[in-house]
């Protein structure tokens, strides 16, 4: 555990901001990895395993309503030095982590046959996938208990755990991904299969890392087995706090499916564009999203201990961060968007379409560090529900204003960038309002520590 209480604050998020950005950077190189010895298979592989990752995806998507929950939660109770309530909610947490990771393994064991039908019309496809679920549907069920280990060790202020043990499933999943596929060092050739079989055993190896790594003496989180499957206290405050996280990357999904409707007019020239400019303007949010995490723990922590002027520094040192981080994004994409779209296509026509898309919505970029700044500072504080609002507003402008012009002569894919523009900056005004709306309410006092039970009624209460 590390205490975010206490010193500097521009410190705490250089530090921590830096280790989750290195989080993020393990999981794109991951992906990248396997996409490479996939290739060396085949597009039949290739179509198999993206295909089959997509229901399982839905799954972990999930996981916000239960990580997040119960990690902002954690963070209150850390700042009020009660650790008893720490015990409680995380071993809860883990507890629902375990029956969530039974229930979906269960679920899309029965149906994978069935799964893999639905995903692809091709029979020697479909035969491929329901021969790698085999494999990865395990997989999925170890990933989401140790996902929730992950982010509850970095709510803690410990993310040095979290992203060893996110380096380490990449770094293992690297090594025998391409072993087992290929039968290097005389193990069977396993193709598909020895991609889950890879992706299996590397986080199993790092789960039993991350356990034994809690059952240290020393250990600041507990494992206490009598919580896992007792009745719930903290729990469903978790879940409440969880849900509109967990529904707000379905709203971004809906968005995203909008816009790839709108496109398909156009062909697969400026479909293709817009797929690439996408997957370089996420990797850019790469740095804000771990700027906007570490600013999420260290308001948790000092919002428990009742510290708001140390809430209120956060904001503005997350602020001055953003502000330096904004230019530098714009300066790349709009001088480098040819460039970077090149890196991913080799048609001039996807580079030129990727191009207009990217050098437009950078300027998104500024309405989106200046809302993603205050939804951290906002989710510290347990108020998911202000992102949500904002998310789900940005939905239904961008599709009603996207979707009204598509219907006049002449629409072209720009003005769908144009109105991503408009609809970001209408989502910025909308953060800054429950912004500054939460922090006119009168500061709550600051909570006591308290044993097993005593503390919850002396924190201040989520919404």
């Amino acid at each position: 555990m590390q205490d975010l209480t206490e010193g500097p604050i521009a410190r705490h998020l250089l530090k921590m901001g830096g280790v989750l950005l290195l989080n993020a950077l393990a999981s794109t190189v991951f992906a990248l990895i396997n996409l490479y010895w996939l290739g060396r298979l085949g597009p039949t592989a290739q179509a198999a395993v993206t295909l089959a990752a997509m229901p399982m995806m839905l799954a972990l998507t999930l996981m916000p309503v239960l990580s997040m929950g119960a990690g902002v939660l954690l963070s209150h109770a850390v700042g009020a030095k009660d650790h008893g309530r720490v015990d409680r909610i995380f071993n809860e947490a883990f507890g629902a982590s375990l029956i969530v990771s039974a229930l979906v393994a269960l679920v899309a064991w029965s149906c994978r046959d069935a799964l893999s039908h639905v995903m692809t019309a091709d029979a020697a496809t479909a035969a491929t996938i329901a021969s790698y679920y085999g494999w990865f549907i395990p997989s999925i069920a170890v990933q989401i208990p140790m996902l929730v280990l992950a982010t509850m060790l970095e709510f803690t202020g410990n993310v040095r755990a979290g992203a060893l043990a996110q380096v380490g499933t990449v770094a293992l999943g690297a090594v025998a991904t391409p072993v087992l596929m290929f039968g290097w060092l005389g193990m069977p050739a396993m193709g598909v299969d020895g991609n889950g079989a890879g992706s299996l055993l590397a986080c199993s190896l790092v789960m039993l890392a991350l356990l034994g790594y809690l059952a240290r003496k020393d250990a600041y989180l507990r494992m206490r087995p009598r919580l896992w499957f007792a009745w719930p206290q903290e729990l469903w405050s978790a879940i409440k706090i969880g849900i509109p996280a967990g529904i707000g990357s379905g709203v971004v999904a809906v968005s995203l499916l909008a816009i790839g409707l709108m496109l398909r007019p156009f062909g697969p020239v400026e479909q293709a564009g817009f797929a690439v400019g996408q997957r370089a303007f996420q990797a850019g949010l790469m740095p804000l999203t771990a700027l906007t995490g570490a600013i999420c723990i260290i308001v948790g922590q000092n919002y428990g201990a009742g510290l708001r002027d140390r809430v209120n520094e956060t904001l503005r040192t997350g602020l001055v961060f953003a502000c330096v981080l904004v230019p530098v994004l714009l300066l790349v994409f709009e001088s480098l968007a040819p460039w970077i779209g090149s890196r991913f296509s080799d048609d001039a026509q996807v580079v030129a379409a990727s191009a207009s898309f990217m050098r437009i919505t950078a300027i998104d970029f500024i309405p989106l560090c200046l809302a993603n700044t205050a939804f951290a500072v906002l989710s510290g504080m347990g108020n998911t529900r202000a992102g949500l609002i904002a998310q789900l507003l940005h939905m239904v402008l961008l599709v009603c204003v996207a979707g009204s012009l598509s219907m006049l002569a002449g629409f072209r894919p720009v003005w769908i960038w144009w109105s991503m523009v408009a609809a970001g900056s209408t989502q910025a005004l909308m953060a800054w309002w429950f912004l500054r709306r939460e922090f006119g309410r009168p500061a709550e006092p600051a909570p006591l520590a308290a044993d097993d039970g005593l503390a919850a009624a002396s924190l201040p209460a989520t919404r």
